[in-house]
């Protein structure tokens, strides 16, 4: 199966699909007019298309829909964004392809990446969506500090993953419960500062360890996305 994408997709409204897609459905896929092809828009809608393929444009006009269910669990995993910027994009690509339903950009005492462009992050989102067979896209959030997103966040389990040795922590796999809401916060590089991590504390979240080993950010995080996936695997 071969699924595409596109945001505005309604039943009979024909959509016109951007350059990267026509050419994949064109030059490889060989597509031609009157062909169906499978295509979601990001929010739980498998719709069944027919496309054209114009000299200009190609285009999708939807005829079909199958509504998917959203899964019962959800999971937010807030990062702060590796220095390396393909080290962030491979962990978008993995958390999107395993499951996960918004990631959260952090700006941390100990970051070492001020800014990041969305845009990239969300093309690599939808391709990751589309390999996986997934219909629901993630929703990634312009970055925000950890100190305002710890302070407001409202989830029912929260958790912060550190590296403080003279700290408590729990196994993130003991601490997970099936069908509640989850967030988990990674750190940067140089880890959460004392002071985040007891701000942390303060606002209910609980203290984790994804193991032995010292992680890598977006090793630590994609352990953490499949930690969770593993717990509520039916």
């Amino acid at each position: 199966m071969n699924l595409f994408y596109h945001s505005l997709a309604r039943i009979g409204q024909p959509v016109v699909f951007d350059s990267s897609e026509a050419t994949h459905l064109v030059k490889v896929l060989r597509k031609k007019s009157g062909d169906i092809i499978d295509l979601t828009d990001g929010n739980g809608n498998l719709f069944r298309a027919v496309i054209e393929i114009g000299k200009r444009e190609t285009t999708a006009t939807m005829f079909e829909v199958d509504i998917k269910p959203r899964r019962t669990e959800f999971l937010e995993l807030a990062i702060a964004p590796t220095k390396n910027n393909e080290r962030l994009e491979w962990f978008v690509e993995k958390a999107v392809e395993i499951g996960v339903e918004r990631i959260t950009l952090l700006h941390c005492e100990h970051s070492e990446r001020p800014h990041i462009k969305l845009d990239r992050l969300n093309k690599i989102a939808v391709s990751a969506m589309k390999q996986s067979l997934k219909f629901y896209l993630p929703e990634i959030t312009e970055m925000i500090s950890f100190r305002d997103w710890a302070k407001k966040n409202e989830t029912i389990l929260r958790c912060i993953a550190h590296c403080e040795a003279d700290q408590p922590r729990q196994l993130l796999k003991n601490v997970l419960k099936e069908n509640v809401a989850t967030c988990v916060a990674i750190g940067p590089e140089g880890d959460f500062s004392k002071s985040e991590i007891a701000l942390a504390l303060d606002n209910q979240f609980i203290p984790v360890s994804l193991g032995n080993a010292r992680l890598r950010t977006e090793t630590a995080a994609l352990a953490a996305v499949h930690t969770f996936e593993l717990v509520h695997q039916k």
